[in-house]
Parts: structure tokens; C-alpha cells; sequence
């Protein structure tokens, strides 16, 4: 399988400046889907390009998420994820060491994982950079390039 996006490319767009909007708490989409509750931002990066972070939590586990940055891309994929800040309700077995991870941790998408047809952030790495929703988004804001005074000084969601 041909990959969208390389190392490269991925990494570039991670760092592409991204300027959150004013009032972001109003402009995060609420909506249910399947046990949980997922916002929605749509964010247009300096080159362009169309970000939207997901903010995913079940309404039963608060250890339960996933904070994701993702681009939109042509069909028939639509949506490519370029990371993802996972809960730690689960364990995750990375596909190229076939190594189990842990607790909180962040997946990033790999040239690797695209051309071996698993999802394109199949591969993830722990951290203890964070321990809830609110933190795993700080740190999504803070890798990704973000800009926003605020960012890591308030509590989006009061769920988490």
C-alpha cells in the first residue's frame, strides 16, 4: 500500500502552526456516539491545511479517551491521524516490535503503519505526561504546535 504521508511529511505537519480559536470551549462540537461523549474543532493551520482535533470520553470510564489531531485528505480516506493521547483503560501492542504498551500513551502516525495496512497511528509510545483528558489535550496543544495563551493554563472539559 502506497503511504499518504511520510515520516517526513508527518512530522511537518505536526509542527505546522495552528492558532486555536477565541472562545474555543463554544466552538468544540458536542455530539454522542456510542457510550461516549466526542467534541469536535475544526482548525486551519498556517500552510492551509484543515486540522480537526476529536476529543473522545465514555460517559462510564474517565480513563476512557482519546484526544486526536488529525488532517483532512482526499478520498477516499477523508481523515488521516497524525496523533493520538489515549486513556489508560487499555493496553496497546505496537505491529512492528509486537511490544505491549501500558497506561496513558501516545500513538503517532508512521510511513510504516501505512504501507502494512494497519491504521496509520497503530505505533505508540507510554507517557506520564499526563494522567486525564484535559492533561492529554494540554500536551496535544503543546506537541502540535498550537497557539493560545490559555492553552495550558484552563480546563476545557469538566467531564475529565
Amino acid at each position: 500500500m502506497e503511504p499518504i504521508f511520510s515520516d517526513q511529511e508527518i512530522a511537518a505537519l505536526i509542527r505546522e502552526h495552528k492558532v486555536l480559536p477565541n472562545n474555543r470551549r463554544n466552538k468544540f462540537r458536542k455530539r454522542m456516539n456510542r457510550g461516549s461523549n466526542e467534541y469536535l474543532l475544526n482548525v486551519t493551520g498556517e500552510e492551509g491545511n484543515k486540522f480537526r482535533v476529536i476529543v473522545r470520553m465514555s460517559v462510564s470510564d474517565e480513563l476512557n479517551f482519546s484526544v486526536v489531531l488529525g488532517i483532512k485528505v482526499p478520498p477516499p480516506k477523508k481523515f488521516f491521524r497524525l496523533r493520538r493521547y489515549n486513556g489508560s483503560n487499555h493496553e496497546h501492542i505496537n505491529p512492528i516490535e509486537n511490544e505491549m504498551v501500558t497506561g496513558f500513551h501516545i500513538h503517532t502516525a508512521t510511513e510504516w503503519c501505512q504501507v502494512n495496512s494497519v491504521r496509520e497511528e497503530d505505533y505508540a509510545e507510554p507517557t506520564e505526561r499526563y494522567a486525564d483528558v484535559n492533561g492529554a489535550l494540554k500536551c496535544l496543544f503543546a506537541d502540535a504546535n498550537f497557539e493560545d495563551p490559555n492553552a495550558l493554563q484552563d480546563t476545557l472539559f469538566e467531564e475529565g
